[in-house]
């Protein structure tokens, strides 16, 4: 494919910087707001256990055995996926990025255009992992979600679940959402919430359902939950608190970049509008064999009798969503 641009030629003196792309930075991955499984070749196998104990009266003679030590294991395999783009660099030689490129009819590779362009490119690919990690599904499942019977209780998908799972491109793995609805062949056990659309007036209202839906023993655990919302709610949460009397409900530090509800700090992350989260960040879990491999491009000519070149991403990628009836998902 060829390079895309507009191309004035340069006459003149160009604008020095170039400006790029605004994109949302991967901040699941350079925050580790999820858990983390590196190494993962093909294989790694995930275990839950599920203990039930029983209190008995004490006997001298021969004790009855009461309870069930209990566990279940996940295969878990990612995904080998890839990115790749053909270009022909002498479509640059009109271009601004001439002018770093070096003497000589050989020479049409710009150092700018590599620095700017590709190193753009990449963010890109890092992105778009990202979003596929929260909300990719693939063909088969949205095939197996769109044939389950909707209902009302845990035990069933909710209404609102079955059309976001209808709305999604079909891509190559599924990401935590649907394995949230549906997990390796069953529907999931996460706690369901029905929602509606969320706006800046509304919002406390939402999250209110998030928050009571929160399963006790979460909240009293070591490790605290984070609340998983849109990227637009920031902009709800603070519009929200400029009209609020009280506004206990959203601790906001705007300086440090820092969100809260009633005590929970809320990540925005590229999930789909009308969704949200609340999870334990131990319970996602992303599986990759490097995490280094999303940001690795490989730029080279095509052959060696070839002037054209391509630039070339590949790792793996896997989501995996553990101790599911801990887990809150709310889809309006």
């Amino acid at each position: 494919m060829a390079i895309s641009a507009t191309i004035v030629d340069i006459r003149g003196k160009a604008f020095e910087p170039v400006l790029e792309e605004l994109l949302f930075e991967n901040k699941t991955v350079s925050e580790n707001l999820v858990s983390f499984e590196t190494d993962v070749k093909n294989e790694t196998i995930i275990t839950e256990t599920a203990n039930i104990v029983a209190m008995q009266a004490f006997a001298s003679g021969a004790p009855s055995s009461s309870g069930t030590l209990g566990f279940t294991d996940t295969a878990l395999t990612p995904t080998k996926v890839m990115y790749y783009q053909e270009f022909d660099p002498n479509t640059l030689r009109p271009s601004r990025f001439k002018r770093s490129m070096r003497p000589g009819a050989w020479e049409v590779m710009s150092s700018e255009f590599e620095r700017t362009v590709m190193a753009g490119y990449g963010r890109e690919i890092s992105s778009d992992s990202e979003v596929k990690f929260w909300t990719g599904e693939t063909s088969a499942t949205k095939t197996a979600i769109a044939a389950l019977t909707p209902g009302t209780g845990n035990g069933s998908v909710g209404a609102a679940e079955q059309t976001w799972a209808a709305a999604q491109t079909a891509g190559q793995i599924d990401g935590v959402v649907t394995k949230m609805i549906y997990n390796n062949g069953a529907l999931g056990t996460r706690v369901k919430v029905a929602g509606t659309t969320i706006s800046s007036s509304n919002v406390a209202a939402e999250y209110a359902k998030v928050y009571a839906a929160i399963p006790a023993v979460v909240l009293a655990q070591t490790e605290k939950p984070f609340i998983y919302a849109p990227y637009s709610h920031k902009q709800f949460i603070n519009i929200y608190n400029v009209s609020a009397t009280y506004r206990d409900l959203f601790a906001v530090d705007i300086k440090a970049d820092k969100y809260f509800y009633n005590g929970i700090e809320i990540k925005f992350v590229p999930l789909s509008e009308n969704v949200i989260i609340c999870a334990l960040p131990s319970n996602l879990i992303w599986a990759t064999d490097l995490v280094a491999d999303i940001n690795r491009m490989e730029i080279n000519k095509i052959a060696n009798n070839r002037e054209d070149m391509f630039v070339k991403t590949i790792f793996t990628i896997a989501a995996h969503v553990a101790r599911q009836s801990l887990n809150v998902l709310y889809i309006g």
